[in-house]
């Protein structure tokens, strides 16, 4: 609290009712957020469990918890910081039956829901938005459209309403003739997509939020239960919010909440996703008594690229907070930095602009002996702008980090995935082949290939064909050793592809050819292309993944015709990208860039139709009538775009460069933006002639290496520990590079029986109406003395078919005979509890314990209240029986125990009285309770793991046992 100024402290210390933080750019918004959070739990105004913080991405929510982490010096059960989807999943999976809805639905992306309409298109009766030559051309705004509504709260009776409204007015000469049947068109299909979203238990993303609002409004006895919960409110960003959200955060928030905003009207970028700068001008309507908080000291960025923001952005009045709430907003620099800060270069040509940027980010690392390439960012307004850039710094050898946010089915790694894929489901796929021949590490030269090739095209035959009869090709004994490597690779795919999942196959392959060992090796050189390579093969691996979880009988054909469909819905494949990335200069769109910063920013393309964009309207327009959100006074697009530049202004600290240039190979030249006229910037026109070549003069040069750092979690699983203890090197390849691993029988096996467990004691406390005290936290303590209802034993077994997993079993054979014994070692558990049951208090329940500097979470599986009332924490084992648990078995338990004796919400159920490992095959149990000193010793074993994990020190420690079992054996070259 020291460090921050009385503006910060003020907001942070305020709890006196509603409060409004306006936090301009660079002012410590997540700052204030995380250390008012802090400030609630250290100074015992909430428990973590009483506080709610709402933001919009996965990754901002991360981040806030870790910041928060740091700064609080307790364990925690829960804490409530996540996006405001998430946080509506969770509330639905616990109460969607309460308004008629299932709880375990299926949760859709875009594309899902994409193809979910593809596959039913006729059932939507569509005529206006179904052209003849491209039957599937509006499903993607017919599905933006749908949204949107959800963002406004309309319901389907709604829209149907006004449209037959509009019906009856036909003739009424405010309508265009043919409205009232495009508008009842659209509101039978926004009809239709909901009916069938319920047929196929399934809910979008908008859906989580509309039916959140209509479960706390139609049930007022859980409406009062999450308000008696969250004592504090809190939300970041709020000038993003739409206004379902704003509407679901005065529903929990209520008369009397503690509700804390935090925002800048300045900074609402976001309109294409339903986010509304409006909620944030209304919020005194709203809350009359609300305390208002102005943050305007900047630590980020000099004087003169403040007063360039400033200078801009005022063009958006009267529709800011500055004239609405009668503030000042001025930002003022607190960096000791008075050079002039902005500069505008206007070029001839697109490649003279691309020269110019490369030539100055070139100049400024030369002069200044400190700066980095990660000092420099080159901000583009759309992904297909950044090309020329990126093509400039690899010809000039400049390492560089292109940060887009979709493109992974376009990366080279997963079109080899894809090619594997394609010649499994048809080996004639010779153009496949080629590109495996081609991998980097089978060092198949040229000549060889180029022999293959030609021979293979002479003799009209596939290249699987080719394969076969490569002895005839006359190769060299390294290519005629590779091509039959390849080939019994490929055929030995083609039969696991038969009978295992596609991530199963392809693990096999990878690990056959060779692919995971060179991606090892390479990382271990700092090949910071291959790095990239390894998130994005983990990211591929969950995408099919989230396949196989959602399509029964997922083979590689399926996927490849549900991959087919994907191209065709125009997903591109999500990306996301790491924190940990080599010193490389910043390429990346201005969103992508916001909550960003850096000393020397390039912002390009600064012309009329590039940046601001052209006006491009809804596809389907909302009516006006339906809106319940406020629209602007001012031209709506060009305040956005006006945000939007600003937002990229703010990212700079030291150094602001604008460009544009005159032609960008259209016909006329272009105007330089509006924005840089408002500047005060202007061009005198003057004749240029085009340049046919980028830089014909400069050489291309070898790209830099830059030193990839990594960054480490605060948080830490018993997993983790364990991995770390037993080989450093294990642990980066696990947890830091996600590289994927080859499963086996018994995690299969185990999967299955803790799946069919936990869905069978969720049944027992749902039948004996056991309720959670909180949202989110164990349940109220039951009466011992109560004969309980118990599922039927034939809804055991179907429980265990339903979460029956048969991946990387070693046969048929083996898989069969684990599927009896599963079913068998339930028949017995169900008889030897008969009489005997009890309902547990608390299930998967997730905690988070402090030790030393770090936060260590995991999760117990099952808690118990025993005759005395002590509490049984109980962990399942499906392995080998023991008689006694030591070592990391008993480590695992003795952590549990902290957190059931250290939490509140743990310590309001009992004290934990024993420690039991419940072995399902023997159905027999091993317990203990841990000693003071045993706690003790643990909790001083975790910290010194961490620490060394902190001191970044990866060596491999192999040793005959460690290799033994090691996932990494395949491919690990310090292996013994």
């Amino acid at each position: 609290m020291s460090s921050l100024n009385s503006s910060q402290k003020q907001a942070i210390e305020y709890v006196s009712g509603p409060l409004l933080i306006v936090a301009g750019a660079g002012t410590g918004k997540t700052t204030v957020i995380t250390e008012k959070i802090a400030y609630l739990i250290e100074n015992k105004l909430a428990t973590p469990e009483q506080i709610l913080a709402l933001t919009f991405t996965d990754r901002s929510s991360a981040e806030m918890l870790e910041r928060v982490d740091k700064l609080i010096n307790i364990g925690y059960s829960e804490i409530q910081i996540s996006t405001f989807h998430a946080f509506c999943q969770r509330l639905l999976e616990k109460y969607a039956l309460d308004i008629g809805l299932p709880n375990r639905f299926k949760l859709l992306t875009e594309t899902d829901a994409w193809l979910l309409v593809r596959k039913n298109l006729d059932r939507f009766n569509l005529d206006y938005y179904r052209p003849l030559g491209n039957p599937v051309r509006h499903i993607h705004e017919l599905l933006k459209h749908f949204s949107k509504c959800k963002d406004e709260l309309i319901s389907t009776k709604d829209y149907l309403d006004y449209a037959e409204k509009v019906r009856l007015d036909a003739d009424n000469a405010n309508f265009v003739e043919g409205e009232a049947e495009r508008l009842n068109e659209v509101a039978n299909a926004y009809h239709s997509y909901n009916q069938l979203l319920l047929e196929n238990n399934a809910l979008d993303f908008g859906d989580l939020v509309f039916y959140a609002i209509k479960l706390l409004e139609g049930r007022p006895q859980i409406l009062k239960a999450v308000r008696k919960r969250f004592k504090y409110i809190l939300v970041d960003e709020f000038q993003d919010v739409n206004w379902a959200q704003y509407f679901l955060v005065q529903k929990i928030v209520g008369d009397d909440g503690q509700l804390t905003v935090v925002g800048d009207d300045d900074q609402s970028i976001y309109a294409f996703r339903g986010a509304s700068v409006s909620n944030i001008m209304h919020f005194k309507e709203d809350f009359p008594n609300a305390k208002e908080i102005v943050l305007t000291e900047n630590y980020r960025s000099n004087q003169d690229v403040l007063d360039s923001a400033y200078k801009l952005i005022i063009n958006n009045n009267p529709d800011r907070l500055e004239v609405k709430l009668k503030i000042d907003k001025r930002l003022i620099s607190k960096i000791c930095n008075t050079n002039k800060g902005v500069a505008h270069l206007h070029s001839a040509t697109l490649d003279e602009e691309v020269k110019t940027v490369v030539e100055n980010i070139k100049k400024i690392k030369e002069i200044n002996v400190d700066a980095v390439w990660n000092d420099f960012a080159i901000l583009v307004r759309a992904n297909n702008h950044a090309e020329p850039f990126i093509n400039a710094l690899e010809k000039q050898g400049i390492p560089y980090e292109f940060l887009a946010s979709a493109g992974l089915y376009r990366q080279p790694i997963v079109l080899d995935c894809l090619s594997f894929f394609k010649i499994i489901d048809n080996y004639h796929e010779s153009s496949a082949i080629f590109r495996i021949l081609n991998l980097p590490f089978l060092n198949f030269n040229e000549d060889d290939l180029h022999k293959f090739s030609g021979l293979c095209k002479k003799k009209a035959i596939s290249y699987y064909e080719g394969l076969k009869r490569v002895m005839e090709f006359g190769l060299s004994p390294e290519g005629n050793k590779t091509v039959e490597k390849i080939y019994n690779i490929l055929n030995k795919g083609m039969k696991r592809g038969r009978a295992e999942k596609p991530t199963v196959t392809l693990y096999g392959f990878l690990n056959d050819v060779g692919y995971l060992e060179y991606l090892t090796k390479e990382e271990e050189n700092n090949n910071t292309s291959v790095i990239r390579q390894i998130y994005q093969l983990k990211q591929f691996f969950d995408s099919i993944s989230s396949f196989e979880n959602n399509v029964p009988d997922a083979g590689i054909r399926n996927y490849l015709e549900h991959y087919d469909l994907l191209s065709q819905s125009g997903e591109k494949g999500a990306m996301y990208q790491p924190k940990e990335v080599a010193d490389s200069v910043n390429v990346l769109t201005v969103h992508s860039a916001k909550g960003l910063e850096f000393k020397y920013v390039f912002v390009v393309n600064l012309v009329e139709d590039r940046f601001p964009t052209r006006i491009r309207g809804e596809a389907i327009e909302m009516p006006i009538e339906l809106i319940k959100e406020s629209l602007p006074e001012g031209d709506g697009h060009f305040q956005e775009e006006r945000r939007l530049f600003y937002v990229a202004i703010t990212r700079a600290k030291e150094k602001l460069f604008l460009l544009s240039a005159n032609d960008y190979g259209g016909v006329r030249s272009k105007k330089i933006s509006r924005f840089l006229h408002e500047l005060g910037y202007v061009v005198c026109e003057e004749k240029n002639e085009k340049k046919k070549y980028l830089y014909p003069d400069m050489e291309k040069k070898e790209m830099e290496k830059g030193q990839f750092v990594y960054e480490l979690p605060n948080k830490f699983s018993f997993s983790q520990i364990k991995s770390y203890a037993t080989c450093p090197y294990q642990y980066k390849l696990s947890h830091i590079l996600k590289i994927p691993t080859k499963g086996n029988a018994s995690f299969s096996f185990g999967q299955t029986m803790h799946g069919a467990l936990q869905e069978f004691y969720e049944k027992m406390q749902e039948l004996n109406e056991v309720r959670q005290v909180s949202l989110f936290g164990p349940v109220e303590p039951l009466a011992s003395s109560k004969e309980f209802v118990v599922p039927t034993l034939d809804e055991l077994l179907k429980m265990y078919e339903k979460h029956w997993l048969d991946d990387w079993y070693e046969s048929k054979t083996q898989k069969n005979k684990y599927y009896a014994k599963g079913k068998e070692i339930l028949r017995i558990f169900y008889k030897n509890n008969e009489g005997c049951w009890t309902v547990p208090v608390a299930l998967e329940g997730w905690f988070a314990i402090r030790v030393g500097k770090y936060h260590l979470h995991g999760r117990i599986d099952r808690i118990d209240r025993r005759i005395d009332g002590s509490l049984e924490i109980i962990d399942y084992k499906t392995g080998k029986v023991k008689e006694k648990v030591v070592g990391e078995d008993k480590d695992q338990l003795l952590i549990y125990q902290i957190a059931a004796e250290q939490l509140p919400e743990y310590q309001t159920l009992g004290v934990p009285g024993q420690l039991t490992y419940y072995y399902l095959e023997g159905n027999t149990s091993v317990s203990f309770l841990g000693t003071e000193a045993e706690k003790e010793k643990l909790l001083l074993k975790i910290n010194n793991v961490i620490e060394k994990i902190y001191s970044a020190d990866f060596k491999a420690t192999p040793g005959e046992f460690t290799c033994k079992f090691c996932d990494f054996k395949d491919i690990c070259q310090h292996r013994v």
